[in-house]
């Protein structure tokens, strides 16, 4: 069964830094805001939100804890692309917008046939986001 949605915590201060970073880094492919029921907390996705980012208060020490979790602890999160093109377009957007290559455009045999993925860390949390398309090249 798939997943339906996804909740991602953030440190507080870096909480608009990651939702700019996936908004700029996904658009080609429809990712946008859809629901934002308080401003800590906001919903994405490209049809429906089903990525929810939610900000945690950094003055007890849990948002400085969790910003080294997530990014010497290999968060990672991928996103399915219809096309290779999609794939080149989140990587090319995704360093545009800051992010630091973490694997460039192209096949990985090792995961499967057709495998072809980019890798991106964002900057303000260095997590690892993956735009992946499954599909033969065209």
């Amino acid at each position: 069964m798939p997943c339906d949605h996804y909740s991602l915590q953030v440190p507080e201060s870096k909480f608009e830094d990651v939702v700019a970073f996936l908004l700029t880094s996904l658009k080609h492919i429809g990712f946008k805001e859809f629901y934002r029921p308080i401003p800590t907390c906001v919903g994405l996705g490209d049809g429906r939100p089903y990525l929810w980012i939610q900000a945690v208060p950094e003055g007890d020490g849990l948002g400085e804890a969790l910003e080294i979790l997530l990014s010497k602890h290999h968060t990672h999160m991928a996103f399915t692309a219809e096309t290779h093109e999609q794939v080149q377009e989140f990587h090319t957007a995704a360093l545009k917008a800051g992010g630091k290559d973490n694997g460039a455009p192209g096949l990985r045999p090792q995961f499967g046939p057709n495998y072809y993925a980019a890798f991106v860390k964002d900057p303000a949390c260095g997590i690892n986001f993956e735009v992946i398309c499954r599909a033969e090249a065209s």
